[in-house]
């Protein structure tokens, strides 16, 4: 066999295995749960980036690892597709979606080989470059009109992993940069059995270990007042039903009906439990729930969709009544293709034809809204999607006493995004250092702890009233005071480093051929 033969062959097989790590991997997430195999992300990153032939090389594997590693986590995208009208068009949204996903572990791998021919050492590389790129480039995915910053890798540690106690000081995805570092760090040991190798790798698990027992014996938040009866409810009506008139009625009737005689302190209902706009409701029902709430000093987190005041469209809503006044709280961070279409001029009309989603024409509510008071105490209230951005609302977070998401994460032909969304929350919570109350359509709906643990959770798919008793806690957590500037800083910190590192060995590299 030739020389180019065996090199390409040798390029195809780390592609193999990239993809292969990266498919893997994928099984840290829910619904699997394996949260011990998101390091070999970071294992395969590192190995292709050290002994690939050439940066190309080196890209492929990693752009097979993410192909591998996010086709998996998200092949629930292509769940809910009707493709009868535009098939080329319905599978190749969500495949490009994963595809831009993909080109971060690519990128990841490609300027970290360029950075080994350059003379970076391999601890270097694994203990700096791809975890510190990892992180960076899991950040910017908060961004740009299409953001969805889904399945972040230290999501996977929440909360049965040791590592989950970083969450309070770095939050997701300082997580992420420790899962990428450990596996990466292994590789490096591999690659590299030198003395002085070993010495840096043992120096980099000797500060994360430290870290991670000084975390464990910090406590940033601590009960304050008696624990607050709070009754969860789960209508079950499933999407592809939410909106017939047959459904609209039945969660009118069954959620009315809860509210109306139940003894708890707060309740909350899911997000758009109320299908209908504020106009369409059947007259003197929202006032005869805040009646009967304003009579036995409760109060209600209700749902549906507010008219704009003066643009065409309207916001998805939450709404408070009873004893704390009535607050109204509008959707800030809208679900692209779910509630709103990029570029409407132009992907609308093809989005309608291979996909049935109603109500896109919901507005973004304004940022400066604050928490809402319910019970007597201040809450930080996030509305579905807005729950996977862990850096925005972080005042509003650490002014609440615990905090309340409400979802609809009912999925035409997956529980999988159900799943994963839970373990975003009980992130959202661990990362606070309080508690949060998950309530869904269909599920999870759950009493999560302030470390992330379920304390209590209502069964999926079914109609449930889930009551808890809820601590408030009050403080503020590293990540809540600091947000994504630890990480970042981290990270970038280490990208800098390991740049400098490489390019004084490339000057004397230079000198010593020069002489």
């Amino acid at each position: 066999m030739r020389v180019s033969d065996r090199s390409a062959s040798s390029a195809w097989g780390q592609a193999v295995c990239g993809f292969l790590g990266g498919a893997i991997t994928s099984l840290a997430f829910p619904p699997v749960g394996f949260w011990y195999l998101a390091p070999l992300s970071g294992a395969v990153l590192t190995h292709a980036s050290l002994h690939a032939a050439t940066p190309r090389d080196a890209l492929r594997a990693g752009l097979a690892c993410g192909v591998g590693l996010y086709g998996c986590t998200l092949y629930w995208l292509f769940a809910s597709i009707q493709p009868s009208h535009a098939p080329v068009l319905a599978y190749a949204a969500p495949a490009l979606l994963i595809l831009a996903f993909a080109m971060a572990p690519a990128m990841v791998a490609y300027f970290a080989a360029h950075a080994r021919r350059a003379g970076a050492g391999p601890v270097v590389v694994a203990g700096l470059l791809v975890p510190g790129l990892w992180c960076v480039t899991e950040w910017l995915r908060h961004f740009s009109t299409v953001r969805f910053p889904w399945a972040h890798l230290g999501y996977t540690q929440v909360p049965d992993s040791p590592l989950a106690t970083f969450a309070p000081l770095t939050g997701v995805l300082g997580i992420g940069y420790v899962v990428v570092l450990a596996g990466a760090l292994l590789t490096a040991a591999l690659s590299d059995r030198s003395r002085s190798a070993r010495l840096r790798i043992l120096a980099l698990l000797s500060i994360t270990a430290v870290s991670l027992v000084a975390g464990r014996l910090t406590t940033w938040t601590q009960p304050v007042g008696n624990p607050i009866r709070v009754a969860l409810y789960q209508g079950a009506f499933p999407m592809s039903e939410k909106f017939d008139l047959d459904s609209v009625i039945a969660a009118l009737e069954a959620y009315g009906t809860a509210v109306r005689d139940s003894t708890s302190t707060i309740s909350i209902l899911p997000e758009t439990a109320l299908p209908l706009r504020e106009d369409q409701f059947p007259d003197g029902y929202l006032d005869t729930l805040h009646a009967a709430a304003l009579h036995d000093g409760r109060d209600v987190l209700l749902s549906f969709f507010r008219n704009a005041d003066a643009t065409p469209g309207y916001y998805n809503s939450a709404h408070a009544i009873g004893v704390s006044g009535r607050q109204t709280r509008d959707k800030r961070v809208l679900v692209p293709f779910g509630e709103y279409v990029p570029a409407a001029t132009w992907l609308r009309p093809l989005y309608e034809r291979m996909a049935a989603v109603p109500l896109l024409d919901t507005l973004p509510g304004s940022f400066e809204q604050g928490g809402i008071i319910l019970g007597g105490m201040r809450i930080a209230l996030k509305l579905c999607f807005e729950d996977a951005f862990a850096n925005l609302f972080r005042d509003e977070v650490a002014a609440a006493r615990f905090l309340i998401v409400t979802a609809n994460d009912s999925w035409t032909g997956s529980n999988v995004p159900m799943h994963q969304h839970l373990q975003i929350a009980q992130t959202r919570a661990a990362e606070a250092g309080k508690p949060l109350l998950r309530v869904a359509n269909t599920g999870w709906s759950a009493h999560i702890a302030a470390d992330g643990r379920v304390l209590a959770a209502a069964p999926v798919d079914q109609p449930a009233m889930l009551e808890v008793f809820v601590q408030p806690h009050e403080g503020v957590t590293p990540y809540i005071r600091h947000g994504d500037a630890i990480p970042l800083g981290i990270a970038t910190l280490g990208v800098l480093v390991a740049l400098l590192s490489t390019l004084h060995r490339s000057q004397i590299g230079l000198l010593a051929v020069a002489r």
